[in-house]
C-alpha cells in the first residue's frame, strides 16, 4: 500500500524496499532450511534486509511521503520480526 503512494522523484526508495522485502521473505526460508553456520548466516541478513527497510522508511518519513501512523505500524512489525530473529539466533547459541 505504501509503494503504490511514493512518487517517482523517491523511486529508488521504492525498489529498495521492494528488493528488501523480497530478500527478507528469501533468507527467511533459508534460514528455515538450513543449520549451522549458514543458518546463522541467512539469521544475520534477514536483521540486515530489516535495517535497510527501517532506513528506506524512515527517509521517506523525513520528506513526508508517508505519514507518521504508517511509519510507525511498520515500524512495529519489523521490530517484531527483529526480536523474532535474534531470539532465534540465541536459541541456536543454546544448542
Amino acid at each position: 500500500n505504501i509503494l503504490i503512494n511514493i512518487p517517482k522523484v523517491y523511486n529508488s526508495y521504492r525498489v529498495g524496499i521492494e528488493t528488501n522485502v523480497i530478500n527478507l521473505n528469501e533468507n527467511i526460508i533459508r534460514a528455515n532450511i538450513n543449520n549451522g553456520s549458514i543458518r546463522n548466516k541467512y539469521q544475520k541478513e534477514i536483521l540486515v534486509n530489516i535495517s535497510m527497510i527501517d532506513l528506506y522508511l524512515d527517509i521517506l518519513l523525513g520528506v513526508n511521503v508517508i505519514n507518521k501512523k504508517k511509519f510507525m505500524s511498520i515500524v512495529r512489525l519489523l521490530s517484531e520480526i527483529r526480536k523474532m530473529c535474534i531470539g532465534w539466533m540465541e536459541n541456536e547459541k543454546v544448542k
